[in-house]
């Protein structure tokens, strides 16, 4: 069948709204799958209009999935008619309607979707904590040098066996660990230095607090036990 616009516009039409899979559509237009597929791969105008046909019929139901979830974890509200018909009293062969009864019925939330809902918030955080595990660095402690060596060379060997065969991988090692002997022996020696300066400003300190002389006892004035006496007159006791 040949390509036309009309028949496209349809089919575009069809897959937006949801109304009949590909198959169907074929069947419609009495068309092959892969006179479908051969159009939309020879057609660029066409390929994208049934791309973009396929995502927005994937947003409206996703969007109808979340208003339907919304429901059931809310509660909704359910209304039901219910109408009589009775034939017509000029035209019997008609029928009119007689009454019309609405019902309403409140529906509670459904445990079964907060259960879902919980479940899969549960799920996407161990999935998150996985993966922060995944990113997080692998610390490994060692006991002894000659360990934290053997696990050097496994590395510069690209974490592959026989790495302590190879004399350029080893070679490395060693002269990154003698290198690190030799900043951890600067370091030490100055941290030792530092401290012998603290505890000479120290002692120095000690020394001119030991050198000053003792302060002289200050004299306390004499209390006046008889303070009612007079000037000049002391107590028979003194």
């Amino acid at each position: 069948m040949k390509y036309k616009e009309k028949t496209a516009s349809e089919i575009i039409r069809m897959i937006e709204q949801d109304l009949c899979s590909i198959s169907e559509i074929c069947k419609t237009f009495k068309i092959s799958r892969k006179t479908f597929y051969e159009w939309k791969k020879s057609k660029p105008e066409f390929g994208e209009a049934v791309e973009e046909a396929i995502d927005h019929r994937e947003d409206v139901m996703i969007a109808s999935a979340r208003i339907g979830l919304k429901q059931l974890l809310e509660g909704y509200m359910q209304k039901k008619e219910k109408i009589t018909y009775v034939p017509d009293k000029n035209d019997p062969a008609n029928d009119v309607e007689k009454c019309r009864v609405v019902e309403k019925k409140f529906c509670p939330p459904s445990i079964r979707a907060i259960k879902y809902v919980l479940d899969r918030e549960e799920r996407k955080k161990d999935k998150d904590r996985l993966l922060a595990s995944e990113r997080r660095p692998l610390v490994i402690e060692v006991q002894d040098e000659e360990t934290r060596r053997q696990l050097m060379i496994l590395k510069g060997n690209g974490f592959r066996s026989g790495g302590s065969l190879n004399p350029e991988v080893v070679a490395a090692v060693d002269k990154k660990l003698e290198e690190e002997k030799k900043v951890k022996s600067e370091e030490l020696k100055m941290e030792s230095e530092e401290l012998k300066v603290e505890n000479e400003k120290l002692k120095n300190e000690q020394d001119k607090l030991q050198a000053q002389p003792a302060a002289a006892p200050v004299e306390k004035p004499k209390v006046n036990l008889y303070p009612f006496l007079p000037p000049g007159y002391t107590s028979r006791t003194d």
